[in-house]
């Protein structure tokens, strides 16, 4: 028994020291590597490692050279067996606000080992809540948006465009 429990402290402490050693700002940079030949890129930020977790501060995100939003904060928590990106202010530049309301208060995406090909995303904003399923396999996601009363007033041409569910909130389903 006591062979077994310190067997299982070696490992916790193996993992942990794993995680914490893990050249996060690296795998960071990586990601941002993947994603300039889809044209994103994210670029006047500030990044530090806090040993569990990764810090971005005052990015900026381009999409196709062009500034599409200013984000205060990105926190990156990998942990392996459970992954999360918390990103909060996000500000959406001036050509998309009369599209949708340029605030947006957080964006939380997780990804899990019982379903690793899943990122799960919760959203809120000035535009209401929204959730998100993506799946990675298959190319395909759908977010399902409950409104704001700015929304439904100022951007009805948007909502035009999602389909309406019978309880009143708006879904899009998208494939990419």
């Amino acid at each position: 028994m006591k062979k077994i429990a310190l067997f299982l402290f070696y490992l916790f402490f193996f993992l942990a020291a794993l995680l914490f050693f893990t050249p996060k700002e690296s795998l960071y940079y990586f990601g941002e590597k993947q994603l300039k030949p889809l044209g994103v890129v994210i670029g006047h930020e500030e990044v530090i490692d806090h040993g569990f977790t990764l810090e971005v501060q005052h990015a900026k995100l381009y999409v196709k050279k062009i500034e599409s939003a200013k984000i205060q904060s990105i926190q990156l928590h990998l942990f392996g067996l459970y992954n999360a990106l918390d990103i909060s202010d996000i500000v959406l530049d001036k050509t998309f606000e009369q599209f949708f309301p340029p605030q947006i208060d957080h964006v939380d995406i997780r990804q899990s080992i019982l379903s690793p090909v899943v990122l799960s995303a919760e959203a809120v904003g000035d535009f209401g809540e929204a959730i998100a399923v993506i799946d990675l396999l298959d190319r395909n996601g759908s977010i399902l948006l409950t409104p704001s009363k700015l929304m439904r007033s100022r951007y009805k041409n948007t909502l035009r465009q999602l389909k309406r569910t019978k309880e009143g909130d708006y879904s899009y389903v998208f494939k990419f």
